[in-house]
């Protein structure tokens, strides 16, 4: 049973409960203080009866008159005729015994819904006893079609009252339908769907707060399909990385041990599996800096910029130089928050690509400075550039702009990885800069 099935099967059952609860608790309360009416009526006209009785007696009896039984009897009837009418009887009775009306006079069709009461005459006739006897079948027969009206009520009142619940709680339930579909929507897999309420009440809050857990789901996903990627990416790039250097190896490790070659072949293969080798240690060293940087917590300490760009520069003086680059510091701010080896990590890594993509004779420089409350370091070259494509990749493992330029010289694609961890390290942003064709900017902002 669904829910608003429930919910108008039990507001039904109670409103139509409580309804008649409530109209039959009136309609008693009506029926007693009808009865309660009549009978003060009844009382009243038995007591003016019974007084009139009495003051005819005393008349009589006042002029020196008799009262016999005949006597009494007529001034009786002369008031049971006058009441009858109006339908009222009228008994009485003499020390329990009837004196009016006669056996023969009584009525035999006597009301069966009547209100009857009894009392004795005033003294000294209070041998005498006056049975007063009132019709009120009028009254249960406007009882009963109260009672009739009652029920067709019900049938009448019933059946609009389930078209009304119906269409109130179809459109009280109605957000709970949509948030069902767009929750079942979601879990097929369209992360993209979401609650279309404009409300104001509790069903609007829940709709605003539904979307921005449909909004976080999605982006959460969105992002573990982007790591599913780069990750599965990452393999593909480590096996291709190691099949070519394992594959040369092997090739010039059986050129040694199956070929009769001379002194300057075995230096020469002994060359090349060394290099390979070099470039396979490289490649697991960054890649074991990596994973420290993921796991390890960071200490940041107050590192001097002019000592920092002087130990970068000495690293990469050799390099810069054999490929004819030259390479300017300029320091405007004296100090920047941080680890020193993993900064200078980071500026090596990004000098060592700038040189690779500039021409022999030009220039990178290393810059520090403060921007918008930050510490900024930047490296900028005239080189190569990249696309916007190359531009968006950069920073993924394994990936390459220039891949015939980076196995030259033994690059495996991790350098920018490794720097991009470097920032995160420091809770710090990389921003990329780069005109294809006219060279790149890579700036670290840390906070001061």
């Amino acid at each position: 049973m669904r829910f608003w099935h429930k919910i108008l099967l039990a507001v039904l059952v109670l409103f139509i409960v409580a309804l008649d609860i409530s109209v039959i608790m009136v309609m008693k309360k009506s029926w007693q203080l009808n009865m309660e009416s009549e009978t003060r009526r009844a009382t009243s006209e038995q007591l003016l009866i019974a007084n009139n009785i009495y003051e005819n007696l005393e008349s009589i009896r006042s002029r020196g008159i008799a009262i016999t039984p005949v006597l009494l009897v007529n001034v009786v009837q002369s008031y049971g005729g006058h009441y009858s009418q109006q339908g009222i009887e009228l008994e009485l009775r003499e020390n329990g015994q009837l004196i009016y009306p006669a056996d023969g006079e009584r009525n035999r069709t006597k009301a069966e819904n009547s209100i009857s009461l009894e009392m004795p005459l005033p003294s000294p006739y209070d041998d005498l006893e006056l049975k007063y006897s009132r019709d009120i079948s009028d009254l249960y027969t406007q009882q009963k079609e109260l009672n009739r009206f009652f029920v067709m009520m019900n049938w009448i009142v019933g059946p609009l009252l389930v078209l009304l619940l119906y269409l109130l709680i179809r459109h009280l339930t109605r957000p709970l339908k949509l948030l069902a579909e767009t929750t079942r929507t979601i879990a097929d897999g369209d992360y993209s769907n979401r609650v279309l309420l404009s409300a104001r009440d509790e069903f609007g809050e829940l709709a605003v707060h539904f979307n921005r857990m449909a909004s976080v789901v999605e982006q959460r996903m969105n992002d573990l399909s982007d790591m599913a990627e780069q990750k599965q990416r990452m393999v593909d790039n480590l096996a291709h990385e190691l099949r070519t250097p394992l594959t040369s190896m092997q090739g010039f490790a059986e050129y040694l041990t199956s070929a009769n070659i001379g002194q300057e072949d075995q230096i020469k293969a002994g060359h090349y599996i060394w290099s390979e080798t070099v470039r396979l240690k490289n490649l697991a060293f960054t890649l074991l800096d990596l994973s420290v940087l993921r796991h390890q917590p960071l200490v940041q300490t107050e590192v001097e910029t002019a000592g920092l760009f002087k130990t970068v520069l000495q690293t990469m003086q050799q390099k810069s130089e054999e490929n004819g680059i030259r390479l300017e510091a300029q320091c405007s701010i004296p100090s920047v928050r941080g680890d020193a080896d993993l900064l200078a990590s980071f500026l090596v890594n990004v000098l060592d690509n700038a040189i690779h993509a500039s021409e022999p004779g030009s220039l990178v420089c290393l810059l520090a400075y403060q921007q918008n409350g930050e510490a900024v370091l930047e490296i900028s070259d005239s080189g190569s550039g990249m696309t916007e494509e190359q531009s968006r990749r950069a920073f993924e493992p394994f990936y390459r702009a220039d891949p015939a330029r980076s196995r030259v010289y033994g690059n495996a694609g991790l350098g920018l990885s490794l720097c991009r961890q470097i920032a995160e390290a420091h809770d710090a942003r990389v921003e990329l800069e780069s005109v294809h064709g006219q060279g790149t900017k890579i700036r670290l902002h840390l906070t001061s």
